[in-house]
């Protein structure tokens, strides 16, 4: 027999169910005016964001009619309640459909709004591989209030009316007339404009990407399409021939640290204003400033670790494709990569993998995410009596976004007033990139500990560390918050990123690499992530037929030649 709580506790449930689905007082309305209703609220509320875009490119374009301005927001609006009217229109189809399309709506229009996010392939397998911890970092009131009013309250709404549908053949005449005569009134207000229109979107590529919802509807599809019901790619295997060439007495103990959202602008190892590498630059570390292969980690991680350059690289290719950890392996390479941030994206799926777990240390974690000093301890004890050539990789939180202000602990509050909301379009810049810089140089100080931990080895083993970071960051620069920006348009803010190298004489000795030269090259030269997988097996002395000497940064300054003899490559051949 059911307790008197459990009975209460349904009897509460049916009586929500029951107001949920109890009609207004009203009288039924024709499914035709629902949809040209619901399609009137996504053209008028949800595209805001798009509008500030469009209005703003038509004020800089005088050469655009004013008549154009005012009918192309009609016209969107007619083609998609012809779009509307074709898939949705149905009944037992329009409310669940059009509810689950508002309250997603609801959430895409705030990011759109807020962040100047567009909803793009790129951006849907963001979405699809962001992790829980990840997504609630994007939580705030103004977010939540912002679901209720333009998502929840609607879709009640939706629910709450009694929508009217004729008999099937009527319906199915009237649904035809009106698609019929939708598209001919769009067709007639875009053909006199249609250079104008050609003229917009040939010269601003984004602007279809950014129609809610019909932009994220269509991408998700694709994604879904793509993912699950086209042939999976066949298993690409590599490093099967991969030897360990070492020219060293030393085991190599190699700390590979992949950042997060860092972007060279903030590094005054670049020329920034701020010390924000004051702790790295008493190791006096090679700077280079390179273009990431993508703007989100999704999709950067696994492009920076495989052999394929930025302009091949597609996430369909690189399905069951073997990446640079697997032919260092192969080659013997003892490999273990450590995890802070959400997952490695498939690039650490055949090697040693240690998961933080955000509960595992008041000290460092609050349950949802770890500080990166997480890592010290593990890399302390993994660098202990290492006999074999060794590379250990540490996959950091850093800068991950928009919760600036909980990647680094109170100590590293150097600059003053941050941010400390999600919502950091609401912070003043000033407060956004105090907050950013304070993750910057904490990341600092992070490795500069590891390179402590690696100096305690200097005489056991050929020590050295690479740093590199997936993708950049927008910090308010042209309305533009945060990254995952479609590549051919991204600010450089989103894909420059830097890339630091440690390397003591001995090691360099040892490895006969020159640092003075790299520094020169540095500091001349382009190079991209898409050196970083030749350059990673030439630190660690492996050869195999994927590796191209060419694309390795190290041997355009070997230690028998001069800086200036050589310049390096940064073209796939």
């Amino acid at each position: 027999m059911r307790s008197l709580q459990q009975r209460q506790l349904l009897s509460q449930m049916a009586r929500i169910i029951h107001w949920l689905t109890k009609p207004l007082p009203i009288r039924p309305i024709h499914y035709l005016l629902v949809v040209a209703l619901i399609t009137l609220f996504f053209t008028a509320i949800s595209n805001v964001a798009l509008w500030r875009h469009v209005f703003r490119i038509m004020d800089a374009s005088p050469e655009l009619s004013r008549f154009f301005m005012l009918t192309t927001p009609v016209a969107i609006y007619l083609l998609m309640y012809a779009i509307f009217l074709i898939l949705f229109s149905w009944k037992y189809v329009l409310k669940p459909v059009f509810v689950v399309l508002l309250l997603t709506c609801a959430t895409a229009t705030y990011a759109a709004w807020h962040y100047g996010i567009i909803f793009d392939s790129a951006m849907i397998t963001n979405v699809v591989e962001t992790n829980p911890a990840e997504a609630t970092s994007y939580l705030s009131l103004a977010s939540i209030l912002t679901f209720v009013v333009l998502g929840v309250l609607p879709s009640l709404l939706l629910l709450k009316i009694r929508v009217y549908y004729p008999r099937l053949v009527r319906s199915m005449i009237e649904r035809v007339a009106a698609i019929v005569l939708t598209l001919v009134l769009a067709v007639g207000l875009i053909l006199p404009f249609y250079q104008q229109y050609s003229f917009l979107g040939r010269n601003n590529n984004t602007l279809q990407k950014e129609i809610l919802p019909v932009a994220y509807v269509y991408y998700t599809y694709k994604h879904i399409k793509n993912k699950y019901f086209t042939t999976p790619q066949p298993y690409v295997a590599m490093g099967k021939d991969a030897i360990n060439k070492s020219t060293t007495d030393k085991p190599k103990l190699m700390f590979l640290v992949i950042g997060e959202t860092a972007r060279a602008q903030n590094f005054s190892a670049n020329g920034y204003n701020r010390p924000t590498n004051k702790h790295t630059d008493r190791e006096r570390m090679v700077f280079f400033n390179i273009s990431s292969c993508g703007t989100y980690t999704a999709h950067s991680v696994p492009c920076m670790f495989s052999n394929m350059p930025r302009e091949k690289y597609t996430e369909k290719r690189a399905e069951n494709r073997e990446g640079v950890l697997d032919v260092l392996s192969k080659a013997g390479i003892e490999i273990t990569w450590l995890e802070n941030d959400g997952g490695c994206k498939g690039v650490c799926d055949r090697v040693k993998n240690i998961n933080i777990d955000p509960n595992s240390n008041k000290q460092y974690c609050n349950g949802d995410t770890c500080f990166d000093e997480i890592f010290l301890s593990h890399a302390a004890e993994l660098s202990k009596n290492v006999t074999t050539d060794t590379l250990i990789a540490f996959h950091i939180i850093g800068s991950h976004g928009p919760r600036y202000y909980e990647r680094y602990p109170e100590k590293f509050r150097i600059y003053t007033p941050d941010c400390n909301r999600p919502d950091v379009e609401n912070c003043t810049t000033e407060e956004i990139v105090n907050a950013y810089d304070n993750t910057i140089a904490y990341t600092d100080y992070v490795i500069y500990q590891l390179i402590e931990i690696l100096e305690d080895h200097m005489d056991t083993n050929d020590t050295m560390l690479l740093y590199v970071s997936d993708h950049g960051e927008s910090l308010g620069e042209n309305n533009v918050y945060l990254h995952a920006a479609p590549y051919a348009f991204a600010p450089e803010e989103q894909a420059r990123v830097p890339m630091q190298l440690w390397m003591p004489s001995g090691t360099a000795n040892d490895l006969k690499v020159d640092v003075q030269c790299l520094r020169d090259i540095s500091a001349k030269s382009d190079f991209s992530h898409d050196n970083f997988f030749h350059s990673l097996l030439g630190m660690m002395q492996v050869h195999s037929s994927e590796y191209r000497p060419k694309l390795d940064i190290f041997t355009h300054c070997p230690l028998t030649t001069q800086p200036a003899a050589s310049k390096p490559s940064t073209t796939q051949p």
